[in-house]
């Protein structure tokens, strides 16, 4: 396979186009990042208004709640200036865990069946 040559004025525009192309690309992730950022704050913000707001939370709760907020907010401003997120908010992780029982519990049922 043979190259075209290309003149100079058309390698700048090509450079110049693919720089514009991953900064857009870099700029977009950035902004998907701030957003999950700000999200998670937002759920860690409302886990701790609702358990103020039970009577029946333990003061241990309230102070993991308060300490998953607080990391949300860190996150969320390390994300803000530029540096790579928390790898996974606390409170997905025992989301997570709450979901594993349930799936490992389904496939003991379907061999029951069998």
């Amino acid at each position: 396979m043979s190259s075209t040559p290309v003149d100079d004025e058309t390698t700048t525009a090509l450079f110049l186009f693919n720089k514009y192309r991953a900064d857009t690309a870099e700029q977009a992730k950035a902004e998907r990042a701030i957003k999950k950022a700000e999200n998670a704050k937002e759920q860690a913000a409302a886990a701790v208004r609702k358990l103020n707001d039970n009577p029946k939370a333990s003061a241990e709760q309230k102070a993991e709640a308060e300490a998953a907020y607080r990391d949300a907010v860190a996150n969320l401003q390390r994300v803000k200036d530029g540096e790579p997120p928390a790898e996974e908010a606390p409170a997905e992780e025992e989301a997570k865990a709450e979901e594993a029982p349930a799936a490992e519990e389904a496939p003991a049922e379907d061999a029951k069946v069998e």
